[in-house]
């Protein structure tokens, strides 16, 4: 007889109830990205994270219940950020420019951190439930872009572009050179048609 097994599911840590809570929160988020970054997710500890952030292991605890937990909302706080950035004047995204992205040195650290996560979620089950959740949400905003671009299949498409993503990020993590900007735009206006 064969039992399914249960997916984990990823809790978000609960939102600060103050305005110093947020702060501290907002604190850590910006130490652990820089660790994460600098060092690698499986080199830093929760203890690195705190001295640091010059508060207790308690402190961190208080706010995020793992690593792991810490990790995936380091990722979702910077492509929040770099998504609300990508966005055009009235608010809509634009899909060339989403596109862009991909390569776009800005997201660098976006893409080393998922590279760092995809590993850890091999063995940790927050970083495997929060990066599906997160990827979820991301392949559906993906999708709902191109939607509107009037693509033959949205879905397949967003699937593509994360899969590039980590991709870059992978080359990007054993410091492989890439194409110059302009020949990988041309290289997508030729491309996204094509989709």
């Amino acid at each position: 007889m064969t039992t399914a097994t249960k997916r984990p599911v990823f809790v978000p840590p609960e939102p600060p109830r103050t305005p110093k809570s947020a702060g501290t929160r907002q604190r850590l988020l910006s130490v652990a990205g820089a660790l994460f970054i600098e060092r690698g997710y499986s080199a830093v500890s929760i203890r690195d994270i705190a001295a640091r952030a010059g508060l207790t292991n308690g402190a961190v605890y208080g706010h995020f219940r793992s690593k792991g937990q810490l990790l995936v909302e380091v990722i979702r706080t910077k492509m929040a950020d770099s998504d609300f950035a990508s966005r055009s004047d009235d608010g809509a995204p634009e899909p060339l420019h989403g596109v862009e992205l991909l390569y776009d040195e800005r997201r660098r650290e976006i893409r080393l951190l998922e590279v760092d996560a995809a590993a850890a979620a091999r063995n940790d089950p927050d970083v495997a439930a929060g990066l599906a959740l997160l990827y979820k949400e991301r392949h559906e905003r993906i999708r709902d872009t191109f939607a509107t671009a009037e693509l033959r299949d949205p879905g397949a498409a967003a699937w593509l572009i994360a899969v590039l993503t980590v991709g870059i990020g992978a080359q990007e993590a054993v410091a492989r050179p890439r194409p110059d900007d302009e020949r990988l735009h041309a290289l997508f206006v030729d491309l996204i048609p094509r989709l």
